[in-house]
């Protein structure tokens, strides 16, 4: 099944369904303290009950909890042994249930491929041999349900259940296949939800033309009716899709639980299918096929996987170059390269250890990898580039809670370069690919950060108020505070984008020498802005640059002024592609307005 748009969607950043409530809902954690189980919403410090945030939500929920018979995981799985052995989160099988509770009457086996409209995709999932990993879990995870479901009912279970359980399997594939990763109101993935056909339905593209945000819990936004609908209607009239659903008799409207809104981030035509994306956008086209195959069990052939040649944003993506100057193919050696990296990088996520990640990583970026007899580089651009260009900023900003104020510094400069190196490396890819938006919107906003705590550590008082983000070239501010109903027009984003570069261009060329003056790799890159750096790399050195000159007040004021570009910039874009209600553009506004993401 597939929808389409049933009007023509000319804006960028327009939402295209009305708020949507999920059919059901469940928290990664089915005791996590912070948040409200029933809104998601963060819990208050003095919360109604250590579960909800209030009295509606918890009479909304907590009749479903018990009655779902989710209560009773706690129970088969909390022994040692447990009853039955499963392993992982309960999330997935807590949301089953929750789903299975309001399906008043089992369907013939026949329509267990379909349960109220939403595909389970099962025998697909379930198609692998007995030793897969992911199909028996799905297999012992209904067995799980079932026997749950014994126990709220008081009758005996028995784990040897075979066709009892067939129900339960359909119902956990239809989670498995259909259901999303609910953010909260900073971007924490908190729990997972599943939606009826008017969001379910809309299918997987890795050039989509939508996306979809959550709503704050206190939010009325959204749009007001549906511009989409199934693809078998003749979508000459926008339809009431929560009106002529299959599912459930609109119970999701009771029991509460975190909206959804469908946004447009391309024009879509009458008649267009409406598609979003299941997985990373910034992997390259291997990697993103192997994740849909293990989640989904299924080949994406849309047009940017297709694509002959390669699209430039995949080309990029996977380029590895060799030291007799050839371009290699991108399998030669990034299983080996790969690894190294990976090791580099569990130096500092496992075992804490920022200073032997950074070397690592910067040595294979400056150096390259030797494999057979053949000096393999990353294009800058090349996915496992950008995972390293993350952790150093990561890493270097951990590395910068040191005591010694000079070395703090220095870590602070290299976190700010390298922040800002990912945000333009994207962007450029951005440019190419529209639909990595909301990436490149944290990339940018990441960058602003960065720099931010870095210009205010050269200020002696602390409490500096932050210069003016007024800029009269570009007019940032007072884009970022538009706020425009009915979509922004593709050309008007790719002005502003370029507007942006021209802009903040001058003030990079003003500071990139003290971002990165003493790191060896980052010293190379004359300009970040100016791409072609990568084309005629060479080693810049010292060239005795004076790391105080900086120092001075305009200087500073050029580091303020860079960051109010990025934050301003990211937060546009992150107001076209999450609304400006979601958690970025409101951190955005708290730097730039409050002095801080609190």
């Amino acid at each position: 099944m597939e929808m389409v748009a049933a009007t023509e969607v000319n804006g960028v950043g327009e939402d295209i369904t009305p708020p949507l409530r999920p059919l059901a809902y469940a928290l990664h954690h089915s005791f996590l303290f912070s948040h409200c189980s029933s809104c998601f919403s963060p819990l208050p410090p003095n919360p109604f009950t250590s579960l909800y945030c209030s009295l509606s939500c918890s009479s909304s929920h907590s009749l479903l909890h018990f009655s779902s018979a989710s209560h009773h995981l706690h129970l088969l799985l909390s022994n040692n042994p447990p009853a039955i052995p499963f392993h992982g989160e309960t999330s997935d099988l807590r949301l089953a249930l929750l789903l299975l509770l309001q399906i008043k009457h089992h369907q013939p086996l026949q329509q267990y491929d379909r349960i109220c409209g939403l595909m389970s995709n099962r025998h697909k999932l379930l198609m692998s041999t007995d030793d897969d990993e992911f199909s028996t879990r799905i297999k012992t995870g209904a067995r799980v349900m079932a026997a749950a479901i014994m126990m709220r009912d008081g009758a005996a279970f028995d784990f040897e259940l075979s066709e009892e359980c067939l129900l339960e399997e359909a119902v956990l594939c239809v989670v498995v296949t259909n259901a999303v990763e609910v953010q909260d109101s900073v971007g924490r993935s908190v729990g997972v939800a599943i939606y009826d056909i008017s969001f379910s339905w809309i299918n997987h593209s890795c050039s989509p033309n939508a996306c979809y945000r959550f709503l704050p819990p206190e939010s009325h936004g959204g749009g007001r009716r549906f511009l989409i609908s199934p693809a078998s209607s003749d979508g000459s009239e926008p339809i009431d899709l929560s009106a002529n659903s299959e599912l459930l008799r609109g119970s999701a409207e009771s029991c509460g639980g975190p909206r959804l809104v469908v946004r447009s981030m391309k024009p879509i035509k009458k008649g267009e299918q409406v598609t979003i994306a299941y997985t990373d956008l910034l992997q390259p086209k291997e990697l993103r096929q192997l994740d849909l195959w293990s989640k989904y069990r299924f080949t994406c052939c849309c047009c940017r996987c297709v694509a002959v040649p390669l699209a430039s944003v995949d080309q990029c993506l996977q380029e590895i170059s060799a030291s007799n100057g050839r371009l290699l193919s991108h399998d030669v050696g990034v299983e080996s390269f790969t690894e190294y990296i990976d090791d580099a990088i569990d130096d500092y996520i496992s075992s804490n250890n920022a200073e032997s990640c950074c070397k690592k990583l910067e040595n294979a970026l400056l150096n390259g990898f030797q494999y057979e007899r053949l000096i393999i580089r990353l294009h800058p651009q090349h996915h496992l580039s950008l995972n390293c260009y993350t952790t150093l900023a990561s890493a270097y900003k951990v590395r910068a809670m040191d005591e010694n104020r000079l070395y703090a510094l220095k870590m602070n400069r290299f976190s700010a370069a390298y922040s800002l190196l990912l945000a333009v490396l994207t962007h450029h890819l951005f440019l190419s690919e529209s639909s990595l938006i909301k990436s490149v919107s944290y990339f940018w906003i990441g960058a602003g950060e960065a720099v931010l705590n870095l210009a205010r550590s050269l200020v002696s008082n602390s409490g500096s108020d932050f210069p003016s983000c007024k800029c009269s070239r570009c007019g940032l501010i007072d884009m970022f505070e538009a706020n425009i109903d009915h979509g922004h027009c593709p050309n008007k984003v790719l002005d502003i984008s370029m507007d942006f570069l021209n802009c903040i261009s001058d003030i990079t060329r003003k500071v990139w020498k003290f971002l990165v003056h003493g790191n060896g790799y980052l010293e190379e890159v004359k300009d970040p802005v100016e791409f072609r750096w990568w084309e005629t790399i060479k080693f810049v050195g010292n060239n005795g640059f004076n790391l105080e000159g900086i120092m001075e007040g305009q200087e500073r004021d050029e580091l303020f002024g860079l960051s109010g570009h990025c934050l301003l910039y990211g937060g546009i874009l992150s107001n076209i592609s999450g609304g400006h209600d979601s958690h970025l553009s409101r951190y955005v506004r708290r730097l730039v307005y409050d002095g801080d993401g609190k």
